[in-house]
């Protein structure tokens, strides 16, 4: 496999394209789930510099994608269903206990300037644009209980959720026919608005464990595959 038949460094942020062709790879499941990512040999096959292959990495572990294993180094991440379960489960809570702190004196403003954004971004038809935006609001939501501890808990949280997004958007689609996304992020805004705790955490929680079974049926099938 050589790199350059996926990755087009030409022109400018060479190292941005770089991390977007590798995020392509691993999606696509060209680079696999545990393989080692190389710093040399990409710059060795990409003809490029180090530093730019270093910060093409550093891009590229934003995601969420990678993960640096003891004595291996940086691998493409692999989770198991374990994982998954785990990750949904912080983030149901997380979620949950934002919509039921949620009363007549709460100010929705970053959640409706979170979900403007996110309409912005479906026009895009960009998945990871998409998946940002998407992220952003679920942001917004846990922002809503005023704690910058919990938002760092959650922000940290992303960076699986981030994968799990991608993994979701890329096999279903979604950012082809972006109807289903706006219509499910809006039901979540509508049932806020309502200022109604349960119904809204009834609405999340569906949701939320809904997604969850889907990425958890992905990763089996390709486990399996």
């Amino acid at each position: 496999m050589r790199l350059t038949d996926h990755i087009d460094t030409a022109g400018t942020s060479v190292s941005q394209k770089v991390a977007d062709g590798l995020v392509r790879m691993i999606l696509d499941g060209t680079l696999k789930p545990g393989e080692r990512v190389r710093e040399a040999v990409i710059a060795a096959d990409l003809g490029l510099s180090r530093n730019t292959v270093r910060e093409a990495v550093r891009l590229l572990e934003n995601t969420g994608l990678v993960r640096y294993i003891f004595n291996k180094g940086l691998v493409i991440w692999n989770p198991d269903d374990a994982d998954v379960v785990d990750v949904y489960k912080a983030r149901l809570q997380l979620e949950l206990a934002a919509v039921a702190s949620v009363d007549d004196a709460t100010d929705f403003t970053s959640v409706h300037g979170a979900f403007d954004q996110f309409l912005e971004a479906l026009k895009t038809h960009d998945v990871r644009s998409i998946v940002e935006a998407d992220l952003a609001i679920h942001q917004a939501i846990v922002g809503l209980m005023g704690s910058e501890r919990l938002n760092g808990y959650y922000a940290q949280l992303m960076n699986e959720l981030r994968y799990f997004l991608l993994v979701l958007s890329i096999d279903h689609r979604e950012y082809v026919d972006t109807a289903a996304l706006e219509e499910e992020h809006r039901t979540i805004i509508d049932a806020l608005m309502l200022r109604d705790p349960a119904h809204a955490r009834e609405i999340l929680a569906g949701i939320i464990e809904e997604n969850r079974d889907a990425v958890r049926e992905i990763l089996k099938k390709r486990t399996t595959a």
